[in-house]
């Protein structure tokens, strides 16, 4: 009785084993390229690769419902792998699926399919230049539906701390790239309607390079989308390669953000106090508006985008660099609306009468 038992019981145990090892290695087909959840770039490579040759059913490969299976080369019934590249696909979400029927562990055909879901992440030139840099690229933006995150809005929170236009909305968004260090930072300004501005920047924490984007079309430069209710396509904005040959309507971005650091933020203001000190973690253990160079450099490389350092004047100007003149008349006219005095954290050197911040 025992004796049989064990027989049995070995005999499950192999059968399992054997089951284990047919779910390993058994499936008929596998998509290797792309696989679900990646996010490549066009051209799209697709790649299917078959456990033996093709009996019954033959092969079929469908993309977004269209018939691709004359694409895939060498033919699927010779087994091994076929693949097929898709040089125009769109940017956003893409469906993939393999049909076939092959040999199966028992005799007959076994019929087999695989889907991948992939989202095709077109860089422009300069989002290619920028990742190359390690500057986290953002996704589009819109109010909601993505991965930006609302902080706050500059005109109430700080009591009225918008450095470009007071007494006006600015809200920060913030993204996360959880695999680079680094920021992105988008200000959407005004009321959202057509002509209100939308601008983003992302910094990378590690080069110190910053790359631009504005609410404008790259095909029609001259166009303010607005921003309320729509959804901003970073790989259709105007981005620095324009800006720096003049064709930003908003101005020339380099002209106030200077310094080690591109984001030019009130430290004294909470919502920008929330995104500078990222308490607990809370946007994401991988962003921070800090980088470990000496200076942040604007992408493109380009002789009129540049961040040059401006000597300051006085004992205080040993160290610290004088401000930008723009930027010193923003905050001029800023500091004039009660409360005074509360940007961008102007201290005042008893050495120097004229302040360290002019």
């Amino acid at each position: 009785m025992r004796t049989n038992m064990s027989k049995r019981t070995t005999a499950m145990k192999s059968f399992v084993v054997l089951f284990a090892f047919f779910l390993l290695v058994g499936c008929g087909l596998r998509i290797i390229r792309p696989p679900s959840g990646t996010y490549p770039t066009s051209p799209v490579v697709a790649e299917v690769q078959f456990r033996s040759r093709i009996c019954g059913n033959p092969f079929q490969a469908m993309l977004d419902g269209n018939d691709v299976t004359g694409q895939f080369s060498p033919p699927a019934a010779t087994g091994g792998q076929s693949q097929a590249t898709f040089p125009g696909l769109a940017a956003g979400s893409h469906i993939l699926t393999a049909n076939a029927s092959q040999p199966g562990f028992f005799g007959g055909c076994s019929n087999d399919s695989e889907t991948s879901n992939f989202t095709v992440d077109r860089d422009t030139p300069y989002m290619a230049q920028c990742r190359v840099q390690s500057v986290p690229i953002p996704p589009d933006w819109a109010e909601s539906g993505t991965a930006w995150v609302l902080q706050g809005n500059l005109n109430t929170d700080g009591g009225g701390t918008n450095l470009l236009q007071r007494n006006v909305d600015a809200f920060v968004w913030t993204y996360t790239d959880p695999n680079v260090r680094g920021a992105c930072i988008a200000l959407p300004r005004g009321s959202g309607a057509p002509g209100s501005l939308a601008g983003i920047i992302c910094q990378s924490a590690t080069t110190g390079h910053a790359c631009f984007w504005d609410n404008q079309l790259r095909s029609n430069p001259g166009t303010i989308l607005g921003w309320s209710g729509q959804r901003l396509v970073i790989s259709q904005l105007v981005d620095g390669e324009y800006f720096a040959t003049g064709a930003n309507v908003g101005g020339r971005c380099v002209s106030c953000h200077s310094g080690n650091n591109v984001f030019l933020i009130s430290p004294d203001d909470p919502t920008w106090k929330k995104v500078i000190k990222n308490v607990n973690l809370s946007i994401g253990s991988t962003f921070t508006t800090r980088v470990d160079t000496p200076r942040y450099i604007p992408l493109p490389v380009h002789p009129s985008w540049t961040n040059p350092v401006s000597s300051g004047g006085g004992l205080c100007g040993l160290c610290h660099e004088a401000p930008n003149a723009t930027v010193t008349g923003y905050r001029n006219i800023v500091n004039a609306i009660a409360p005074t005095n509360r940007m961008p954290m102007p201290p005042n050197c008893v050495a120097d009468p004229g302040g360290c911040y002019r």
